[in-house]
């Protein structure tokens, strides 16, 4: 019975880790989630919050304490956005949100209504139409139910002393049925945006077509390129504080106005955004309810695209010239520092991006900003300050995931993905004893394997002494099933049906490429790649976006993505890279590089040479 529970959970787990977690937690010693707080009261008199009830109250006290206070003073609206479409509103039709019902998420949790996904996607044709009136309603009333401008919050730990409130972020659970009319106004912004070319290029957050891994690559290339050139490239880090609860809602609504979304959408939003309350849960236990004065609704689908559209002229106000990148609230700001000049260049650009936040009443978190100066030499010590206050300067950062250091050559981050890596399999290894071949290569591909393919294409390593570490992972984890333990490496690696992860780099460098070609990115954040592909220059059994080679000094920008990829990615026939879906793309390069010895020997290469071999992709 337990072998075949825990080989359910493991074929499961692709689908769905809340079952493989929730068993694991299972087998440990159970904890409260939450400690005892520390906090202080309005007195300045230190007190622990002890039970459930405290808890919740003193934690909802603290999430509400971060709203800004907007003042009735007059100030600076944006002028009108050039718009040559106008924005249409929403039509609300019933096979739309029958479609929306369908796809419902069953395994997200229902917010204070009660009303669970599941319930809805198996009423999905009888409540259809009721939906279809209850949301044109609401739009042409523009009034919402009380219920939808509720939120419960659960607190999670972040890190460092679980006694100290500040150290948990709130989770927030809203209606799943006012989602749907949320997701449903949401696509029309999106398409009056899309259409006008409204957003900034520079913002890779919360929009279909651009991804972490995108702004990563074209930043690297941007930073590789100037240091071929000589010179250091200082970038700053910023950091907002409580980006997200501080947005003033009429400075919101401006906005919103300046990018001429029609009237009834912005009517409605401003019913949306007012009369909030949220709640603190703990076990059984809630808080009392709190009003929200300010920010976007976190947990709605509408929350995301609100705060881009908000930061959305951020870019143009530090100037034409600021090299500056957004994911969201993330932002950094760089320049190529090769005189004193480009120096006070930088700072006058925070400067301005400092002036943007006091504007429009964000909070740059000073302490948590921080600079790093890249490059093979830094000659320059360098030093940036806001209002008087002196950036830390590291060697090393986290940006999106991936660990930077000064020379850009990923070490630390491939050495974080690794202990992570045994982490997971050393999870598996003590609660998983009875999984067959065929669900621990599911659960390992899940559980382990996805931690060292986070951003691949950003960090690839080109020195072997980091292939084989990351290799290691992958021997330890085959050598758990007791099947395949005693054959060679190569040979499990066989059995199993499991590339190794050397050749999985490189098929992911493929399948980036092959994105950025087929427009499956937004054609407008990769340019900065596709307009350097050769468009009549055909040589031998070549294709149609075969890439010019340009001539390269430094390993740096030599094995980045940009360059390293050209040699591979050019030899593939276009037969491949013509491709009409991902999928299909992917079982064709498979298909072509079927005998290529390094997907069972990470000690071999892609073979880029002639082909023999190119009628066996055709389908």
């Amino acid at each position: 019975m337990e072998r075949k529970h825990q080989n359910d959970i493991a074929v499961a787990c692709k689908q769905n880790s809340k079952h493989f977690w929730k068993y694991v937690k299972s087998k440990t010693t159970s904890k409260d989630p939450i400690n005892d707080l520390k906090y202080v009261d309005s007195h300045g008199n230190a007190h622990v919050a002890s039970t459930d009830n405290s808890k919740a109250e003193v934690l909802c006290n603290f999430f509400s304490s971060v709203f800004n206070i907007e003042d009735d003073n007059p100030f600076k609206y944006l002028e009108t956005k050039p718009c040559e479409f106008t924005s249409e509103c929403p039509t609300f039709e019933y096979d739309d949100i029958r479609d929306r019902l369908i796809n419902l998420n069953v395994n997200k949790s229902p917010g204070p209504d009660k009303i669970h996904p599941k319930i809805l996607v198996e009423t999905a044709h009888q409540i259809s139409y009721p939906l279809q009136q209850l949301f044109k309603c609401s739009f042409d009333t523009k009034q919402l139910p009380a219920d939808w401008r509720c939120a419960n919050i659960t607190p999670l730990y972040k890190k460092g002393s679980r006694t100290e409130i500040g150290n948990y972020r709130p989770v927030s659970l809203t209606s799943i049925i006012c989602k749907i009319m949320e997701a449903i106004i949401r696509d029309k912004i999106l398409s009056h945006f899309k259409v006008n070319m409204l957003f900034t290029d520079k913002q890779f957050g919360f929009l279909k077509g651009r991804s972490t891994t995108l702004q990563l690559l074209q930043i690297l290339d941007k930073w590789t390129e100037c240091l071929e050139h000589g010179g250091q490239v200082d970038v700053i880090y910023t950091d907002l504080e409580k980006a997200f609860d501080k947005i003033p809602h009429r400075r919101l609504i401006s906005k919103l106005h300046s990018y001429c979304i029609h009237n009834n959408i912005v009517e409605w939003l401003e019913a949306f955004l007012s009369n909030r309350k949220q709640r603190v849960r703990i076990g059984n236990t809630f808080s009392n309810w709190a009003a929200v004065i300010s920010g976007i609704p976190q947990g709605s689908v509408l929350g995301p695209i609100l705060f881009i559209i908000y930061i959305n002229d951020l870019v143009e106000y530090c100037g034409s010239n600021a090299d500056i990148f957004l994911f969201a609230d993330d932002a950094k700001i760089f320049s190529h520092i090769k005189t004193d000049q480009d120096i006070k260049q930088l700072q006058c650009e925070l400067v301005n991006f400092k002036n943007w936040m006091d504007t429009w009443l964000l909070k740059l978190n000073v302490n948590k900003c921080k600079s790093v100066s890249y490059g093979r030499c830094i000659e320059y010590a360098s030093e940036y300050t806001v209002s008087g206050i002196v950036i830390d300067k590291v060697d090393k950062i986290k940006d999106l995931g991936i660990v930077f250091d000064y020379r850009l050559k990923f070490d630390e981050h491939i050495d974080e993905k690794i202990n992570k890596a045994y982490q997971m399999l050393g999870i598996i290894k003590r609660n998983f004893i009875h999984l067959t071949p065929d669900s621990f290569v599911v659960l390992y591909k899940s559980i382990v394997r996805s931690h060292l393919e986070y951003s691949e294409c950003v960090w690839n390593p080109h020195h072997q002494q980091l292939i084989e570490k990351l290799e290691k992972v992958q021997k330890r984890a085959t050598k758990l099933i007791i099947a395949v333990k005693l054959l060679k490496y190569e040979e499990r690696l066989r059995y199993l049906n499991l590339p190794t992860l050397k050749y999985r780099r490189i098929r992911g460098d493929m399948i980036e490429v092959y994105k950025m070609f087929s427009g499956r990115y937004d054609v407008t954040v990769t340019n900065w790649f596709t307009n350097r592909h050769i468009d009549k220059k055909y040589e031998v059994r070549s294709h149609r976006f075969c890439i010019h080679q340009f001539p390269i000094k430094f390993d740096m920008r030599k094995f980045n993505f940009t360059n390293r990829v050209i040699s591979v990615w050019n030899t593939l026939p276009d037969t491949v890279v013509s491709a009409n879906t991902i999928d299909t793309f992917k079982a064709r390069l498979d298909r072509f590089w079927s005998d290529q010895n390094v997907k069972y020997n990470w000690k071999s290469d892609i073979i880029t040479g002639s082909r023999s071999q190119v009628s066996v992709i055709i389908e």
